[in-house]
């Protein structure tokens, strides 16, 4: 990646394309929406997640419950992989069991509550790379308000339960550009 706001961050490429789009007036707000939602889940690890996210499920769908559920919730999350979205997992989960919630719906709010957070420290990391893009003069001042401006606009504009649909079915191409279609293809010929 060499061009773009983004091209001498420490940021994945999925991120460096995002911003990319940020600053390019071609591209709509859907289009940026669709851009984080797949950066987004570039940065999970779908395959432990899975594994964790099975483990939970079938426990919140079992007819009979535990007599403690949140210390068999802590053993799921004990003997799975650790990170930083599987820690706000728990966080959240922990929390509405503590509540009284049932599991199932635990699992739903806190899965819910996971995908906020996580949406939020990307926000503010991106806010972040605007500034910095913008301190070393990758970024236009324009292009900065316009950044931050468009950033704050697409996560707004982020469906969570979609995000969390493709997480619970694993789909981690979910939000995948499809290429776009050069729409001048010139005259037909006969």
């Amino acid at each position: 990646m060499t061009d773009g706001p983004f091209r001498n961050s420490s940021l994945s490429n999925r991120w460096k394309v995002y911003g990319q789009d940020l600053v390019n007036d071609a591209v709509s707000r859907e289009e940026r929406v669709k851009q984080a939602c797949h950066s987004v889940l570039g940065a999970i690890d779908m395959k432990a997640f899975e594994r964790l996210y099975r483990e939970l499920e079938a426990r919140a769908s079992r007819d009979q419950m535990d007599l403690d559920s949140i210390a068999a919730t802590e053993s799921v999350f004990d003997k799975n992989e650790r990170n930083s979205f599987s820690d706000a997992l728990e966080r959240h989960l922990l929390c509405n069991l503590r509540e009284g919630l049932a599991e199932r719906k635990a699992l739903d709010l806190a899965l819910e509550g996971a995908v906020g957070d996580l949406l939020g420290h990307a926000k503010n990391r991106i806010d972040e790379e605007c500034i910095r893009a913008r301190d070393v003069g990758d970024m236009s001042r324009s292009d900065f308000v316009k950044g931050l401006e468009r950033n704050k606009e697409t996560f707004l504009g982020v469906d969570v339960a979609s995000l969390c649909a493709a997480l619970e079915n694993g789909n981690k191409n979910a939000f995948r550009r499809s290429a776009r279609k050069d729409t001048d293809d010139g005259p037909d010929e006969d």
